[in-house]
C-alpha cells in the first residue's frame, strides 16, 4: 500500500448502472481542444501545459455526450480546461485561495464576461480572452433562454467558489448539511447540465425544467457526481495541500476522526443520493417516453453518462491519479465496480438543506 493510500484511506469499489460509452470522434475532439489551449496559451509555463492537456478534460464531455455532434462538444470541453486552469490558479492554489475578499473581486470580472463577453477592465484577469471566447464559441448554439442559464449558472458556481474560499480563510471545513447545499455550486455542475443541453441542441419545457422533480433530479445529480469527486481527488488533494473542502475532511471535522475513517461514510452518503437519483430518473424516464418527450430523454440519457463517464475519466487522468504530473508514481488506484451501492436506501437523510429531495418521491 502506497503511503498517500495509508494516509487517505483505501477507496472502496464504485457502483454505477449505466453502461460505458464514448463519442466515436473522441481524440478529434481532445486535438480541437488542445489547439484551443495554445491559442489562448490557458498556462504559464511547458510544465504547466502538459499537466492541464494530461487531464484530458475532452475525455470526460465526450463520455457525457456520445450522440452529440462533435463540433458542438469540443466548444464545451474548452469550459472544463479553462475551470481546470482557473482552479489551479485562483481557487485550490494561489493567492486567492484562502482571501475571499480578492476572489470576490476576480470573481466579479468573471461573472461579468460570462453575462457579456464584450464587456472590459482595466486590469484584466488572466485568460479573460479564453473565457470570452468560449463563453462567445457556446452560446452561438444556444437558445435564448440558454444565454440567460448560461450567465445563471456560471455565476452561481463562481459564488460557490467565494464561498469555499471563505470557509479556507477561517480554516475550518464548513458543516455537512452547508457543504451538501453549496457543492452544486462550489463544482458548477448546474453550468455543466447547460452545456449537455446546449452541445445536444435540446431545450426543456420551461415548466418542465422548473419542476420540483427535475430540480431534485438535477441538484441531487450534480451533489453525488461531485461527491465523487471528491473521493476521487482527496488523495491529491491531501498531498498539494489545497485550499477547497473535501466531503471527506468535512466527515472527519464533523466526527472527528481521521479521513481514512470517514472515508465509508463519505463513500455511503455518496450512494445514497445516487439512489436517490436513480428513482427519480427512472420515474422521469417512464414518464418521458410514454409522452414522446424526445428532450428529456436525451437530457437523462447525459446525465447517466456524465456519472458512469466521472469514474472512468477520473480514474485514468493524471490529474487525480498521480497529482497532476504525467509521469509520477499513482496516488491511488482504481478499486473496481461494485454490483450494488453501500446504501441504496430512499428513506430522506437528515440534512435539512436537501431533505426535500426526497419528497418529490412521494
Amino acid at each position: 500500500m502506497s503511503a498517500a493510500i495509508a494516509a487517505t484511506g483505501e477507496l472502496l469499489p464504485f457502483h454505477c448502472p449505466f453502461p460505458t460509452a464514448i463519442h466515436p470522434e473522441a481524440d478529434a475532439i481532445e486535438r480541437h481542444c488542445v489547439e484551443w489551449i495554445d491559442d489562448f496559451q490557458l498556462y504559464g509555463g511547458v510544465a504547466q501545459r502538459e499537466r492541464l492537456i494530461a487531464t484530458r478534460a475532452a475525455e470526460i464531455y465526450a463520455r457525457a455526450l456520445p450522440g452529440a455532434e462533435a463540433g458542438r462538444v469540443a466548444d464545451v470541453a474548452k469550459w472544463l480546461y479553462w475551470g481546470f486552469a482557473t482552479d489551479d490558479l485562483y481557487y485550490d492554489n494561489g493567492p486567492t485561495s484562502r482571501r475571499a475578499a480578492d476572489f470576490l473581486g476576480l470573481g466579479a470580472c468573471l461573472v461579468r464576461l460570462c453575462e457579456e463577453p464584450r464587456a472590459g477592465f482595466a486590469f484584466e484577469p488572466p485568460y479573460a480572452d479564453a473565457l470570452r471566447d468560449l463563453t462567445r464559441t457556446i452560446l452561438r448554439h444556444a437558445t435564448p433562454a440558454q444565454r440567460i442559464e448560461w450567465a445563471h449558472t456560471a455565476r452561481a458556481w463562481f459564488f460557490g467558489m467565494a464561498w469555499d474560499v471563505a470557509n479556507a480563510e477561517r480554516g475550518v471545513p464548513p458543516p455537512l448539511d452547508h457543504y451538501l447545499a453549496m457543492r452544486m455550486h462550489t463544482g458548477g455542475l448546474a453550468s455543466w447540465a447547460t452545456t449537455l443541453n446546449i452541445a445536444n441542441g435540446i431545450e426543456l419545457d420551461p415548466a418542465q425544467a422548473a419542476s420540483g422533480a427535475v430540480r431534485a433530479l438535477v441538484e441531487s445529480w450534480s451533489t453525488f457526481c461531485l461527491l465523487l469527486n471528491d473521493l476521487m481527488s482527496f488523495a491529491k488533494e491531501a498531498r498539494n495541500g489545497d485550499s477547497s473542502s473535501n466531503v471527506v475532511r468535512v466527515l472527519a471535522h464533523e466526527r472527528r476522526c481521521t479521513p481514512a475513517e470517514a472515508l465509508p461514510a463519505a463513500h455511503r452518503l455518496c450512494d445514497r443520493i445516487a439512489s436517490l437519483f436513480l428513482a427519480l430518473h427512472a420515474r422521469l424516464l417512464t414518464t418521458a417516453e410514454a409522452r414522446g418527450d424526445e428532450a428529456m430523454r436525451v437530457f437523462l440519457a447525459s446525465l447517466g453518462h456524465t456519472w458512469r463517464g466521472i469514474l472512468e475519466w477520473g480514474f485514468g487522468t493524471p490529474r487525480y491519479m498521480t497529482g497532476g504530473d504525467p509521469g509520477a508514481p499513482p496516488l491511488q488506484t482504481f478499486p473496481g465496480w461494485a454490483d450494488a451501492p453501500l446504501d441504496g436506501g430512499l428513506e430522506p437523510l437528515p440534512h435539512p438543506s436537501i431533505a426535500w429531495w426526497w419528497e418529490e418521491l412521494t
